[in-house]
C-alpha cells in the first residue's frame, strides 16, 4: 500500500511542478517593481466580452482533459498497488532508464512553463500597447485619415499604418512599462537623440528605431509595386504612456518618436497626398489586409 501511495503522490507531484513554475513566474514578475505605462482604462473591442469568455471556456476545456488522464493514471496505480505483490517486485537497468525519463521530463515541464509564461507576458503587454495606439489614433479617422492595423509582410507584420494628407506613415508600437522606483516626471521620460531612445534615464534603445525603418522600407518597396512609383513612407515608433523629448525636430528625424496621444504632430507636416493619391494608397492596403495569412495553429506552435 505504501508503493501506490508513493505513486500516487509522485505522480501529483509531476502534475504540480508546472503550477508551482507559474506561480513562481508570477512572483518574480512582481518583485521587478515595473508599472504599465497605460494608467487610464482603454475602451472595449467589438466582441470583446465574447472572446474573453471564450478563452475561459478553452481554459476549462483544457482543465477537463487533464483531470481526465490524471485521475485514471491515480486509480490504476492505486489498483495496481492491490494486486502487484511488493515482494515479488524486482528492479532492473531499465527501470533507472525511466527514471530518467520521468526527471527529463519534470525538467522540460519547467523549462517550457518559464517560456510560455515569459512569452505570454510580452504577448499581453504587446498587445494593450497596440490597442492604446488604435484607440488613441482614432480621432484621425473622423478626420478623414485611413488606419490599417496588423499588416503581414515577409519579415514581419506592421502594427499600424496612417495614410493622411500629410503622408503615410508605418507604425511600430513598443510597450515600455515604467521603473515603479522612479517617481516624477523623470519616470515617464523618453529621450529620443535621433539615433536612440533612453527611458527614465536607464534603458537606451535603438531596435525600435531599425525595426519602424524596416517595416516602413518594405511598405514603401509594396506600395512602388502596386502604384508604379516611389510613394514615401515615414517610420513612426509609438510609445503609449511615455513624455516624449525630441532633441531634432519632426522634419530632421528619420524616426518619428511619439506618444499616440499627441497624434496630431503628424499633421504638422506638409500635404504630400491628395485625395485620389490616398484612395489608390488604401486600395493596396486593403489588398494586404485581406490577404494576411493566418498561419495554422499546429504550425505556430512548431516554429516557436
Amino acid at each position: 500500500m505504501f508503493s501506490s501511495v508513493s505513486a500516487v503522490l509522485f505522480i501529483l507531484l509531476c502534475a504540480l511542478v508546472p503550477a508551482a513554475t507559474i506561480i513562481f513566474c508570477q512572483f518574480k514578475n512582481r518583485q521587478l517593481k515595473r508599472r504599465s505605462p497605460i494608467s487610464e482604462p482603454l475602451l472595449p473591442l467589438p466582441g470583446e466580452t465574447l472572446q474573453k469568455n471564450l478563452n475561459f471556456e478553452n481554459n476549462k476545456l483544457i482543465a477537463v482533459f487533464s483531470f481526465s488522464a490524471l485521475i485514471p493514471s491515480i486509480i490504476l496505480i492505486c489498483l495496481m498497488g492491490q494486486w502487484i505483490n511488493p515482494a515479488f517486485v524486482q528492479f532492473h537497468w531499465i527501470d533507472l532508464l525511466w527514471a530518467m525519463i520521468c526527471g527529463a521530463s519534470i525538467t522540460a515541464s519547467v523549462y517550457a512553463t518559464k517560456r510560455i509564461m515569459a512569452r505570454r507576458k510580452a504577448f499581453t503587454a504587446g498587445l494593450m500597447g497596440e490597442m492604446a495606439t488604435a484607440e488613441y489614433f482614432t480621432p484621425l479617422v473622423r478626420e478623414g485619415w485611413y488606419l490599417f492595423h496588423d499588416l503581414s509582410f515577409p519579415r514581419g507584420n506592421i502594427d499600424h499604418v496612417l495614410v493622411g494628407p500629410t503622408g503615410i506613415f508605418a507604425i511600430e508600437t513598443k510597450y515600455r512599462s515604467k521603473y515603479a522606483d522612479i517617481k516624477g516626471g523623470q519616470g515617464a521620460l523618453a529621450e529620443y537623440d535621433g539615433h536612440s531612445i533612453l527611458f527614465s534615464g536607464r534603458r537606451q534603445e535603438d531596435l525600435p528605431l531599425q525595426q519602424a525603418k524596416a517595416v516602413s522600407g518594405e511598405l514603401s518597396k509594396y506600395l512602388r509595386g502596386k502604384l508604379g512609383y516611389t510613394v514615401p513612407v515615414r517610420p513612426v515608433v509609438s510609445l503609449p504612456g511615455w513624455r516624449i523629448e525630441n532633441y531634432l525636430p519632426d522634419e530632421e528625424s528619420e524616426v518619428i518618436v511619439i506618444n499616440p496621444k499627441n497624434f496630431r504632430r503628424l499633421k504638422n507636416f506638409q500635404a504630400i497626398i491628395n485625395a485620389p493619391e490616398a484612395i489608390k494608397v488604401t486600395s493596396a492596403l486593403e489588398e494586404i489586409a485581406k490577404k494576411s495569412p493566418q498561419k495554422p495553429f499546429y504550425k505556430s506552435i512548431i516554429k516557436r
